[in-house]
């Protein structure tokens, strides 16, 4: 006979026909928002953790593998990022990492859901770490979208940590053209920016697709990647910019800004990781050679499952 199944567990779809199964050790917080389920919760193997609509979207077991990774390379190939526009972001892990960096004057943080929020606030302090307190933050609770299409603000990085394009979701359309054309317009001259985009291993053709319609709007386009296991492998993220290649720094290059630009722990990020994360092998590299799809508003791009 097998083992016996826990009473409450997280069953997470990463392929239309595959499953990680987790079970929930402890419950902080569950419940509905107005724009999505949550739970908050210690999770098997991988410890305290925040799932959203069945997904997990965070683990204290590996969060700055996905948050360093997400802000730094980007931040560190802007020769002095002085305001920086985070959409998503609700854990406030990304803020924390986007104030280490001493050129930092101020950060707008825009994320639709208030109540999420509040959530993090309360039962994650292990990501934010404060940052809600920062002075230099500013957060806006709307839409990210609608503030892009209203905002008058010039931004020198723009970091969009987004739950994943699902059918329905609250990110359903912030990933297509018409979006990064909004967000090249709130970009300084010399600006940059970079979102996540999903796996290039179980969600191969959202990343390529990703990639390409960025690589519509922007001259540079650098697709990169690092492990999560959180995220059940391995996790794309996308950096774009007229002008900034961060794919060119050495790492010796990057250590030496680190240690000039930013204060406090980095965990994952450095100068031989940042080379690893861009140099792509070769299947991620022939994923995107092999489609040429570009999400539209008309015709936008989902997540399988």
């Amino acid at each position: 006979m097998g083992q016996k199944l826990p009473w409450r567990i997280v069953a997470e779809w990463i392929t239309e026909g595959e499953a990680c199964i987790r079970s929930v050790e402890k419950v902080y917080a569950a419940g509905v928002t107005k724009f999505q389920e949550y739970l908050i919760g210690e999770l098997a193997g991988i410890g305290k953790s925040l799932v959203l609509d069945g997904k997990v979207q965070s683990s204290l077991f590996d969060e700055h593998w996905y948050h360093e990774a997400l802000v730094h390379p980007i931040m560190i190939a802007h020769e002095c990022p002085k305001n920086v526009l985070i959409i998503g972001g609700g854990e406030g892990a990304t803020a924390r990492e986007v104030l280490k960096h001493k050129c930092v004057e101020q950060v707008v943080m825009v994320d639709i859901d208030a109540e999420l929020i509040e959530l993090a606030k309360k039962y994650l302090p292990e990501w934010h770490q404060g940052a809600f307190d920062n002075e230099k933050l500013k957060l806006v609770l709307d839409d990210g979208r609608k503030f892009l299409s209203a905002t008058d603000m010039k931004f020198d990085i723009v970091i969009l940590d987004l739950v994943d394009p699902m059918e329905g979701g609250p990110a359903a359309l912030l990933y297509t053209l018409e979006f990064y054309r909004l967000v090249s317009r709130v970009l300084k001259p010399g600006g940059a920016m970079v979102t996540q985009a999903s796996s290039p291993i179980l969600t191969p053709r959202v990343y390529a697709t990703i990639r390409n319609t960025i690589a519509s709007v922007f001259n540079i386009t650098r697709p990169y990647i690092t492990y999560v296991r959180s995220y059940n492998g391995v996790w794309g993220f996308v950096a774009a910019s007229n002008s900034i290649d961060p794919s060119n720094l050495s790492p010796d290059t990057v250590d030496k800004l680190i240690k000039e630009r930013i204060r406090g722990e980095l965990r994952f990020y450095d100068g031989i990781t940042h080379q690893w994360m861009f140099t792509l092998p070769k299947p991620i590299r022939s994923i995107l050679d092999s489609h040429n799809d570009v999400a539209t508003d008309s015709n936008p791009i989902y997540v399988p499952v």
